[in-house]
């Protein structure tokens, strides 16, 4: 048994003892009933000797000498024996029946006189100390911080009909009434409609039990409805209330009796008292309660997978990283020119010049000479290879076999370019690895520190939720909000039959105040679903696209793409390939793949278009494509261009049109890619435009295409594209020089 330490929460908790020790006493005539809860205080580790003074002051009112002196002997006699049984720390358990025999002994013999009712109060409390030992230890030890076993709460529930009983044989029926009446007006704010009914049910035992009417079950559990019901309006509507009903049972129904005007006060008293006890106490206490019914053990299970995950995928993401430092590391070195000859005139001797039968001879002249024939070969890996022009007039007059150097040269030559030509597809799959290497390892890095924030649950968000569902008629077996310092998801699991999707994203909107979206639909098993919702942005986007291919094409090589990244944000993607037909669109289609693919995994931009260009670079001959990117946040109202080989873009507000360049050269040209990147804000009403060099040629300049743009009236994003397109065909004479595309998004409120 655990030493209670001497503080002021001992003294709060001992000066309730006392009280509820009185009361207990109060419960029959001659009771000792406060022997069951000295027992269970002791059994639960209380100082002795703090107990003991609590359970004798009991006995002082009523003041009754006898009892006082068998209390104390009771004292004597339990307070060692469970002193020894502590330091020998042995529990309790079944000694508990004995002891209990030996507590109600002094009051059975010495306290009154032997008789059957006195052994059948001295059994009944031997069986109460089971039941008060229960009681206490959520009074006292747990405090009432955790969720209530069934069988906790049947021995609060007796324990609250004895306590009562004493209440009232203490100080009547109205004071009671008061009581109850304040405690069911603050479980109106704090518990459910059922727990309020519940809890005034159990209050209404004891006053029924004492005057054998059945009026108090009818009057309080119907007040503890009534105030449920305006529970959720304001707190001086429930105390009004519960003036208002209590005069109505007292005064009208009579449901108690003949009516005092006295009766009122009871009631005023009670509901004063309510009101004036602070709200946020009562929304603590709220707080608190809806704590106890979530399920944190799974929760917390959820929380430590996701710390599990969110470690091994920072491992993964380190994997990746070392992968990309350890290529970055191995990089080829460039051997110079200068000793490239060297080793090439170094071959030639050996090869050609030890052979010759003139050899010994030159070898005494020091011929050949080493740096002329370096010179030479320099030339030869100029130019790709040597001829007989390209020899020096001093080598071809002292060598007798000119043309088995000159094809030794070339031969090195075409053997040293086939070399480095392999070695370069290597350096490029190499960094084209790595470039994959540090995407993947950015993308694992940033999925491991989403992973390893903790769920944050809020109770009363989901109570809200709930009960607003209901009220609608829509029902649903769990729900979950959760929450961070952004923004908010609730998850619902519900059945899939005949479900109204729209209509929950209503409801959730009312109640969060918020426009809420479903992200997800996920089918947990043949009936049942789980619903996804999050907050939607304010502004929404559509989109036109209006295009035809080169006069006398088989195909297009413009290719577009539309990707959702996720309820607020989205990437649009065109791309030309160089020249037009099947080449050309295979050329587009593949880069927008391979962009839509990597933008997909979560990929950083810089990284997927550096891994697109060096594909393409790496891929057949002349795979070039212009690619226009453009990727709108519709949160925080942002757009982001990104152009490379793509002609100029435009953004159509109510005040200006504004030109977007690009100056830079298409994918798969260069090894080194440079993108013109530009961030502008969004707002209301402003219109994106997208166009092709096929269009951009036709107008001629960015300046034809500004002013023909003011002319227009609608900014309908369709009949934007299709006027555009329109008007360059019409430049063109209907026959298109190029394959033409034009692209517009049109940002716009959403309706209410």
């Amino acid at each position: 048994m655990k030493k209670i330490k001497f503080t002021y929460k001992t003294v709060v908790k001992l000066t309730a003892l006392t009280a509820l020790s009185i009361l207990l006493n109060c419960a029959t005539k001659n009771s000792f009933m406060s022997v069951p809860l000295f027992l269970s205080t002791l059994y639960l580790g209380f100082n002795p000797f703090l107990s003991a003074v609590a359970f004798t002051l009991s006995f002082a009112i009523p003041f009754r000498l006898l009892y006082l002196f068998c209390s104390a002997v009771t004292a004597v006699l339990l307070c060692p024996a469970f002193a020894v049984l502590r330091k020998k720390k042995k529990g309790v358990g079944a000694k508990i029946i004995p002891l209990s025999i030996i507590a109600v002994i002094p009051f059975t013999i010495i306290g009154q006189a032997i008789t059957v009712e006195a052994f059948l109060q001295g059994g009944l409390s031997v069986l109460l100390t089971l039941v008060f030992i229960s009681s206490s230890r959520v009074i006292f030890i747990k405090n009432f911080n955790y969720k209530c076993a069934v069988e906790e709460i049947v021995c609060l529930s007796v324990f609250t009909f004895i306590i009562g009983v004493g209440f009232i044989n203490l100080f009547g029926f109205n004071a009671y009434r008061a009581v109850a009446i304040f405690i069911i007006l603050s479980c109106s704010l704090i518990f459910s409609k059922g727990v309020s009914v519940a809890i005034s049910t159990v209050l209404a035992f004891a006053p029924t039990f004492l005057s054998f009417s059945y009026s108090f079950f009818m009057a309080l559990p119907t007040l503890a409805l009534v105030c449920a019901l305006f529970s959720s309006r304001s707190k001086f509507l429930v105390a009004l209330t519960g003036i208002l009903f209590d005069l109505f049972t007292v005064a009208v129904l009579k449901v108690y009796g003949e009516f005092y005007y006295t009766d009122a006060l009871y009631s005023v008293f009670a509901s004063c008292a309510f009101l004036f006890l602070p709200t946020k106490l009562y929304s603590h206490l709220k707080t608190k309660v809806l704590s106890l019914n979530e399920n944190t053990l799974s929760k917390h299970a959820v929380n430590r997978t996701r710390l599990a995950l969110s470690q091994k995928l920072y491992e993964l993401a380190g994997v990746f990283s070392q992968m990309k430092s350890g290529f970055e590391s191995l990089k080829r070195e460039e051997i110079s020119t200068d000793k490239l000859c060297s080793r090439m005139a170094d071959e030639i001797i050996m090869n050609v010049c030890e052979s010759c039968p003139s050899f010994p001879s030159c070898k005494q002249k020091n011929l050949p000479d080493t740096e002329e024939l370096k010179n030479i070969i320099s030339v030869g890996v100029a130019k790709g290879r040597i001829s007989l022009i390209d020899l020096t007039k001093n080598f071809v007059s002292k060598c007798s076999y000119c043309n088995s150097v000159i094809s030794e040269v070339n031969s090195l030559i075409a053997r040293y370019k086939d070399k480095t030509r392999k070695s370069e597809e290597i350096e490029n799959g190499k960094e084209l690895i790595t470039m994959q290497a540090g995407g993947v390892s950015s993308v694992l890095k940033s999925l491991a520190l989403d992973y390893s924030k903790s769920l944050t649950v809020d109770s009363q968000i989901e109570k809200n939720v709930g009960e607003t569902l209901r009220k609608n008629g829509v029902t649903y077996r769990e729900i979950m909000a959760l929450q961070n310092d952004f923004s908010i998801e609730i998850i619902l699991t519900l059945d899939s039959g005949g479900l109204d999707v729209s209509k929950i994203e209503k409801i959730v909107s009312k109640s969060l105040g918020q426009k809420m979206n479903v992200c997800y639909k996920t089918a947990l098993s043949l009936n049942t679903c789980s619903l996804s919702l999050r907050p939607a942005p304010v502004l929404d986007a559509s989109f036109g696209l209006s295009s035809t291919k080169k006069f006398g094409s088989t195909a297009s090589g413009d290719t577009h793409s539309l990707l959702k990244i996720d309820e607020g944000k989205f990437i649009v993607c065109l791309s030309d390939g160089m020249g037009s037909g099947e080449q050309a669109l295979k050329t587009s289609g593949t880069a927008v793949s391979l962009i839509e693919s990597f933008y997909k995994a979560g990929i950083d931009g810089e990284s997927v278009l550096g891994m697109v260009n060096k594909i393409l670079t790496i891929g057949a001959e002349e795979s070039f494509s212009a690619i226009d990117i453009l990727t709108v946040n519709l949160f925080n109202l942002s757009c982001d261009f990104v152009k490379i080989g793509s002609p100029s873009s435009y953004l159509i507000t109510d005040k200006s049109i504004r030109i977007i360049e690009g100056n830079t050269l298409p994918l798969g040209i260069l090894d080194d890619l440079k993108p013109t990147a530009v961030s502008l804000p969004l707002t209301e009403g402003a219109t994106v435009l997208m166009v092709t060099d096929g269009i951009s040629d036709a107008f001629g300049s960015s300046t034809d295409i500004i002013s023909y743009l003011k002319t227009l009236k609608s900014l309908n994003p369709q009949k934007l594209a299709d006027d555009v397109l329109n008007y360059a065909l019409k430049q063109e004479n209907g026959k298109p020089k190029d394959d033409m595309t034009a692209v517009c998004i049109r940002i716009f409120k959403k309706a209410s």
